[in-house]
């Protein structure tokens, strides 16, 4: 925030009280040279007003000479955020002809001015009338009239056939509502019912499910729920959501049988390799002692040749 900047905006006087308020909201970011460069969102919040209106007051303060607005271009060519050169100490310019005046007599509710209701050929009324209320508001029966166009949203007239004007799809799209939605009509499951099989693949395809699991669970299904005797409106849909459900179950199913089937080959090759191993460690016993008795049938025969 700039103090050079915000007395400046203060001692301008002759300036209209909203063109003030947003000077003031652009000094409030603005550094010591006078350069800003707040978001349209963060003037028009200080400034207690919509982006549009406070876009307009920035043109017409840069038409005074108070301010420069200047845009910044990216690299790519695209325009970038703006940015504000505050002329601290400038004076604005006298406006002119047909231009629009420093202060205006009366600028109240901005883009919402209402002409005063017309009353010519009215009976006066007792009731009191207040300031900025027509007396249609009170049920007088006085002419309607129409706001003046603001400058941010001109009025455009639109006309329409009496054929749209009755239209209730019109209605609706004027309103804002989604369209109705037409209740499918339940009906039972028949034992020749059949899938809508192209629909079904491309989801099918989707959830990663083959064609052959579906036809496999395709006579399960019909089966259970004829002998149900329930109705369904869509029993592509159903179908499509038993077969997710079942096979979530048949891969949660094929894990178990794979882990189980690992842990009995780990427990089958431990004890391979033990029996192999009190395999090994028998032969080379039985070689040991064959070895050692072999030598004590040689040892002996020498004793026996022995001349002594």
């Amino acid at each position: 925030m700039s103090i050079q900047a915000m007395t400046w905006a203060f001692s301008l006087q002759q300036l209209d009280p909203h063109k003030k308020i947003v000077l003031l909201s652009l000094a409030d970011n603005a550094n010591d040279e006078g350069y800003c460069w707040p978001s349209m969102d963060t003037i028009a919040k200080k400034s207690s007003m919509s982006k549009s209106t406070a876009r307009r007051h920035i043109k017409s303060l840069e038409t005074l000479g108070l301010l420069t607005k200047n845009i910044r271009v990216k690299t790519n060519g695209a325009n970038g955020t703006n940015y504000f050169l505050l002329h601290v100490g400038a004076k604005p310019k006298e406006p002119e002809s047909g231009k629009e005046p420093l202060t205006p007599k009366t600028e109240q509710n901005e883009g919402c001015q209402i002409e005063p209701p017309t009353t010519i050929g009215v009976p006066p009324s007792d009731t009191p009338i207040t300031e900025g209320v027509s007396k249609l508001c009170k049920g007088e029966g006085v002419r309607a009239v129409t706001p003046k166009p603001s400058i941010e949203s001109p009025i455009t007239t639109t006309t329409t056939s009496a054929r749209e004007e009755n239209d209730p799809a019109l209605e609706i799209f004027n309103r804002g509502e989604p369209p109705p939605k037409k209740n499918p009509v339940a009906k039972s499951m028949t034992d020749d019912w059949e899938p809508d099989w192209p629909l079904l693949e491309a989801k099918l395809l989707r959830a990663g499910i083959s064609k052959q699991f579906a036809s496999e669970q395709r006579d399960e299904f019909v089966l259970y729920w004829v002998g149900e005797g329930k109705q369904h409106p869509s029993w592509d849909a159903k179908f499509f959501n038993h077969l997710r459900h079942q096979y979530r179950r048949c891969q949660a199913q094929q894990t178990r049988e794979n882990q189980l089937q690992h842990a009995l080959n780990e427990k089958n090759n431990t004890r391979v390799n033990m029996i192999n191993h009190e395999k090994h460690t028998m032969e080379v016993s039985y070689a040991q002692r064959t070895a050692a008795t072999s030598e004590n049938d040689s040892f002996r025969q020498r004793l026996e040749d022995t001349d002594w």
